[in-house]
C-alpha cells in the first residue's frame, strides 16, 4: 500500500487561469481523504502559470510558511506541474510535492486487485515519471541532485533509460491480456446474451446496483476508486439473461494518461449493448449537472455515446419527493430515459429492469416441437442458459417447447424441428411502470 508511513498531513493547491472562478479543491479533498491523507490547508490562487513555481512568489512564501508551522508532509497540486515546477517547489518547500495525477494513481495502487489492473496503473506511472526522468537527467548533468541522494549524470541516464525500457515491456504485457479480452468478448457476443455496462461518476453507487442486479455481494465504499477491475457476472433479468459489468468510475479532468493506460477497460464499457449511466441524485444539482457532463464526455471520449443508455438517478432515499422532483425537472437528460432508484433499499429496482429490457436487443419468442434425441437435450440446455424459457411439455413423440431466445438459436430450433412444427410468436410490449 503506498503512502501509509510517516506524517499524513497535507496541503491543497489549486492555481486557477483570471478567467476560471470555481476551484476544484473540495474533490481533491476527498481524493485526499481516500488516500488516508488529512488536508490541513488549502491554497488558492487566481494567476496565470508562473514559469518557476506554477503559484506567485507571494503564494509560495505563504504555502512554505504552513507547511513550517502545520507540520505538513507533502504538497498536493490540482494543477499539472511541469517536472523543473515539482522540483523547484519540492527545493523551496523541502517536502515532497505531488499533482492530482500522481495522488489518484496512489489511490489505484491501494485499490488495484488484479494483474491487469496492477499492469494498467505501473504503465501510467511510467509514462508520468518519463518526462520527470527526462528532466532529473538534465538536472543532474547541472550539478544538481533532483531526488538521487548524490548520484551523477551516468545513473541518472540509466534510470531514464531503465524506465522506457519498462513502458515498452508493460505495454507488451497489456496487449496480450486485451488480445486474450477480445477473444472473450466476441465469444460473448456469439451466445447471444447481451452485456450491461454499468458507468458513471466514481462513489454515485454503481457497485450497489450491481449488487442489486446480479445478487453477488461486492466490496461497498464511501471511498473513491474502489473499483478499478471489471466485475461481469451472469444474471437473469426477468427471466432473461444478461452480463451486467461494473467498472472503474470516472473523474472530472481525467488526465489523458490514465485514459490511455486504463482504454482496454473503459472499452469493455464501449463493446457493451447497452450503457447503465449511474448518477447520485442527491448531489446538490450544479454538482449533479457537472457529473453527467463528466460521464457523456468520458463516453464521447471512449466511443461510446452512440450506445443505447439508461440512466438511474441512484440515491433516492437521500431526497423527498419534491427534492426529487426538482432535480428531475433541473437536470438536462437531453431525452435519456432515467429512473428513479435507490440501490440501498431496492426501490424502483423493478422499473430499472423494466427500462434496461425495453432497450436491449429483443429476443425471438417461438412455439415448436422437437424430437427426442441427443440434438433437441443439448438444444433445451441452450434455450435455458441463453434464452427464456417459457413451458416444456413432454410428449409421447417430441418436446413442445414455448421460449424466447436470441435469433441464432431460434434458426437452429427451426431447423432441428424440420418445419413440421415451428411457429414465430408476435413479440409482447413490455411497458414501464409509471416512476412519478
Amino acid at each position: 500500500m503506498v503512502g501509509l508511513a510517516g506524517n499524513r498531513k497535507v496541503a491543497i493547491v489549486h492555481r486557477l487561469y483570471p478567467w476560471e472562478e470555481e476551484d476544484n479543491l473540495d474533490e481533491l479533498e476527498d481524493l485526499c481523504r481516500t488516500a488516508e491523507y488529512e488536508v490541513v490547508y488549502r491554497l488558492v490562487q487566481h494567476r496565470f502559470p508562473h514559469p518557476v513555481y506554477n503559484i506567485g512568489p507571494s503564494k509560495l512564501r505563504d504555502l512554505k510558511e504552513a507547511v513550517r508551522n502545520l507540520g505538513i508532509s507533502k504538497v498536493i497540486f490540482e494543477n499539472e506541474l511541469k517536472p523543473v515546477q515539482e522540483y523547484n517547489l519540492a527545493k523551496e518547500l523541502n517536502v515532497d510535492v505531488i499533482t492530482r495525477v500522481r495522488l489518484i494513481l496512489e489511490i489505484f495502487t491501494m485499490h488495484a486487485t488484479s494483474l491487469e489492473s496492477h499492469l494498467q496503473i505501473k504503465l501510467a506511472s511510467l509514462r508520468y515519471e518519463l518526462p520527470r526522468a527526462k528532466e532529473k537527467v538534465r538536472l543532474a548533468k547541472q550539478g544538481e541532485q533532483p531526488g538521487f541522494h548524490g548520484l551523477g549524470a551516468y545513473e541518472a541516464d540509466v534510470y531514464y533509460e531503465e524506465v522506457k525500457r519498462q513502458v515498452v515491456t508493460i505495454s507488451k504485457k497489456l496487449e496480450e491480456i486485451k488480445r486474450r479480452k477480445g477473444w472473450e468478448s466476441r465469444q460473448r457476443r456469439t451466445s447471444g446474451i447481451p452485456t450491461i455496462s454499468l458507468a458513471g461518476y466514481t462513489n454515485a453507487g454503481k457497485s450497489t446496483i450491481f449488487t442489486r442486479l446480479t445478487s453477488v455481494p461486492t466490496e461497498i465504499s464511501e471511498a473513491m476508486f474502489t473499483t478499478l477491475t471489471t466485475k461481469r457476472r451472469l444474471t437473469r433479468l426477468d427471466g432473461r439473461p444478461a452480463y451486467v459489468s461494473d467498472t472503474v468510475g470516472f473523474i472530472r479532468n481525467v488526465p489523458t494518461l490514465l485514459i490511455s493506460a486504463f482504454m482496454s477497460t473503459l472499452m469493455e464499457i464501449a463493446d457493451s449493448d447497452l450503457i447503465l449511466l449511474v448518477l447520485d441524485v442527491s448531489d446538490p444539482i450544479e454538482q449533479l449537472r457537472k457529473k453527467l457532463e463528466v460521464s457523456i464526455n468520458t463516453l464521447r471520449q471512449i466511443g461510446a455515446s452512440g450506445l443505447p443508455m439508461v440512466v438511474a438517478l441512484n440515491k433516492i432515499d437521500l431526497l423527498t419527493e419534491d427534492e426529487l422532483r426538482e432535480r428531475m425537472e433541473d437536470l438536462n437528460l437531453e431525452g435519456l430515459p432515467a429512473v428513479p432508484v435507490s440501490a440501498m433499499t431496492g426501490r424502483g429496482m423493478e422499473e430499472l429492469v423494466d427500462a434496461i429490457l425495453t432497450h436491449l436487443p429483443n429476443l425471438v419468442k417461438f412455439e415448436a416441437k422437437l424430437e427426442y434425441g441427443d440434438s433437441c437435450n443439448a438444444l433445451l440446455e441452450d434455450l435455458y442458459n441463453y434464452g427464456r424459457v417459457e413451458s416444456v411439455e413432454y410428449l409421447s413423440d417430441g418436446v413442445r417447447v414455448v421460449a424466447e431466445a436470441p435469433s441464432h438459436l431460434v434458426e437452429r430450433v427451426r431447423v432441428l424441428a424440420r418445419g413440421k412444427w415451428f411457429e414465430i410468436v408476435p413479440p409482447r410490449s413490455v411497458e414501464l411502470r409509471d416512476t412519478s
